[in-house]
């Protein structure tokens, strides 16, 4: 039998620095699967407060990006805002429980979870500052206000939606009459232990599987069989053989995942169960191709700042918001379609 060669199988060749960055992603990768792993299992203040550590680095970045050097208040009021996009509406609702019953009160965060929560009150409200910073501050132009009142929203609708896709199960599931394995019913399931801190993460760890397969595919098919550039204009990089390999790879682990949940009588949500397995091959397509959305469009962010990077804490990533740039966007993609089909497609939810 004849051997193949490596040029007959078109495999292209790994320089050292490529091969570099892969084991520095690989490594990097590990660290924060096993760091953030127990955050998602335990819940309540562990997540909220490591959430937190992420947003303070993605804000930090997010700013640093136009490579300018804006007074101390740009930095005060972006960080006053996420911030506020992301905790305000939890933080207030939690006071005001612990306002009418002090001696009872214990934080929650799985009670206010049912939609994403950004008023449109706070959205305005940003415009105004940035607007009112640019007639201001001469350092501070037209570029700017858009630009900071693009990404403050993007990227607090993305963190939000981490706490969303953490918390909508208990939303969903003390809503759902119908029963599930043992014949329990959903609003005495979400008081079981193995709920609590196993089952009610699937849903967000699906998504995050979801964006890590696609990135983690597209990259390897990128470098070993990447010959068609996907849009050198926006990603210099990213090539079509990359983006099929993404897309297959993500399906079929979300198929996988969906429907072995929904055949041993653990659906990830009720809407996702084997009565509604329309919705899980849905979600499984639509997910890879928002992560490939988000990826492009941070891209495009980077193109306009000119940077290469967010930043560089995280060896082989870049930044903090190198690395969950698809997540954030599938996150968010996630959301609204959950919403979407729990509320019969209701578009003025």
């Amino acid at each position: 039998m004849n051997k193949i060669s490596r040029e007959e199988l078109q495999v292209n060749e790994l320089s050292p620095q490529t091969k570099a960055s892969l084991k520095s992603r690989i490594i990097v990768a590990t660290i924060l699967i096993l760091a953030l792993a127990p955050c998602l299992a335990l819940g309540s203040w562990t997540f909220f407060v490591a959430l937190a550590l992420f947003l303070v680095l993605a804000i930090y970045e997010l700013i640093k990006a136009p490579r300018k050097k804006y007074r101390w208040w740009v930095w005060v009021l972006t960080y006053f805002i996420v911030f506020g996009y992301v905790y305000w509406f939890v933080i207030k609702a939690n006071f005001f429980e612990y306002l009418k019953d002090r001696d009872s009160f214990v934080f929650s965060l799985e009670n206010y979870y049912g939609s994403l929560n950004i008023s449109t009150t706070a959205i305005v409200a940003s415009l105004f500052v940035y607007f009112i910073i640019a007639i201001l501050d001469k350092t501070f132009d037209f570029s700017d206000v858009a630009y900071f009142f693009t990404v403050t929203i993007l990227v607090g609708l993305g963190f939000q939606s981490f706490f969303f896709l953490r918390y909508y199960p208990f939303f969903a599931f003390s809503r759902s009459e119908t029963l599930f394995y043992n014949g329990t019913l959903g609003t005495t399931l979400i008081g079981y232990s193995n709920f609590k801190y196993a089952w009610s993460c699937s849903l967000i760890l699906l998504v995050i599987l979801s964006a890590t397969a696609n990135d983690t595919m597209a990259y390897f098919g990128g470098i070993f069989f990447g010959k068609h550039k996907m849009n050198p204009r926006i990603s210099p990089h990213k090539t079509w053989e990359g983006f099929a390999w993404g897309i297959i790879a993500s399906f079929i682990v979300n198929l996988v995942v969906g429907f072995t949940l929904a055949a041993t009588g653990y659906p990830i949500l009720p809407t996702l169960d084997l009565d509604h397995w329309y919705w899980i091959l849905f979600l499984s397509l639509a997910l890879p191709i928002m992560a490939d959305v988000g990826d492009l469009a941070f891209s495009l962010i980077k193109r306009h700042t000119g940077i290469k990077d967010f930043g560089s804490i995280l060896p082989g990533h870049g930044g903090i918001l190198d690395r969950i740039d698809s997540d954030m966007f599938t996150a968010i993609g996630a959301a609204v379609i959950l919403v979407l089909i729990t509320n019969g497609w209701n578009f003025a939810i």
